[in-house]
């Protein structure tokens, strides 16, 4: 089967590499169709497929341009697999006309929250919620990749038919695994995501300058807007394979969101040894606990215990954990 999926940068694949590979099992065949940035050398058992420069960047102007589709007649695609953001999910619904293919979407975030959060404009809210049922129900399959993300779904009006079980998100721990890096000696706290509203990232850096014993470490795609304690380091955006150096350069993983819905990064942060500390909103039921997890205006006290705890012991359990529970396979 072929599958194609579409990204409106390119370097977004990076961070969802592995699950493409694991769509890509038993010869079956990956197309990325992307409309910007730059392809890495990594990825080369997947195909590309650059989009006509004139394909829009807005959800409305995709649903109303009609010739982007045309040159992935040629890909002979059976399925559109698309991530459910608004952009995608109306590329989707548009070329899965033109193509007379079905599309299916894995729902990975409560994006109604992640607008509430960001303050976008109360009727481009509104707009933009509805346009987002409506893009769901055109699909042929709604897979949520968590129980409350599921439960979300119907209750924002996905028909239930189109509403799948969670396929939860995955983890390789052969790549994600304990290293020996060169670290300094403090305590290090990390923190690996979007340096956005809906993360609260400012609040972490709050919290990291009442604890300035403590270091922090942050890797996020755009530099904080503002200035940082000295005790805490952004070291840029971090390629994919990169990032089991870094979980091996902290000792434990903050997660200060208002909302997620199965973290990579907390399957991640297990996988290399590491437990977590996160908000109620940030972690899924689904997982157990190896770290603590609180609420934001706890971080500091919670911080404090879990410096104090055998960590060590802790993420080796976290790492057993993922890796009968949660590998890719």
């Amino acid at each position: 089967m072929k599958t194609l999926i579409p990204f409106l940068d390119v370097g977004d694949v990076d961070f969802y590499y592995h699950l493409l590979r694991s769509l890509a099992h038993d010869g079956a065949q990956v197309e990325i169709a992307y409309l910007k940035g730059n392809i890495s050398e990594t990825w080369s058992d997947l195909g590309f497929i650059k989009l006509p420069q004139e394909t829009p960047r807005k959800s409305w102007g995709l649903l109303l341009q009609k010739e982007y589709c045309k040159p992935l007649r040629d890909v002979k695609a059976d399925v559109i697999f698309v991530l459910s953001e608004l952009w995608a999910l109306s590329f989707a619904y548009k070329c899965s006309k033109s193509l007379k293919i079905p599309y299916i979407v894995w729902l990975r975030g409560d994006h109604r929250r992640v607008r509430e959060v960001r303050r976008i404009n109360p009727a481009k809210r509104i707009v933009s919620n509805a346009l987002e049922v409506f893009l769901l129900n055109k699909a042929e399959y709604v897979i949520p990749n968590s129980l409350s993300l599921r439960e979300k779904a119907l209750e924002w009006g996905v028909k239930s038919e189109k509403v799948t079980e969670p396929a939860y998100n995955g983890v390789d721990t052969d790549f994600f695994k304990p290293l020996k890096v060169q670290r300094p000696s403090e305590f290090t706290v990390g923190y690996a995501g979007r340096l956005s509203p809906e993360k609260r990232f400012d609040a972490l850096v709050r919290i990291a300058g009442e604890l300035k014993d403590i270091r922090f470490l942050i890797t996020g795609p755009r530099p904080p807007e503002a200035s940082l304690p000295p005790n805490v380091e952004y070291i840029g955006r971090l390629p994919f394979n990169r990032m089991p150096y870094f979980y091996n350069m902290i000792d434990l993983l903050a997660l200060p969101s208002a909302t997620e819905s199965f973290p990579s990064v907390i399957l991640e942060a297990y996988a290399t040894a590491k437990p977590v500390l996160a908000t109620p909103e940030a972690f899924p039921r689904e997982l157990e606990v190896y770290g603590s997890v609180a609420p934001l205006e706890r971080f500091a006290e919670e911080i404090q215990e879990l410096r104090k705890a055998d960590l060590h012991e802790i993420g080796r359990k976290a790492r057993e954990y993922v890796a009968e529970k949660f590998t890719w396979k």
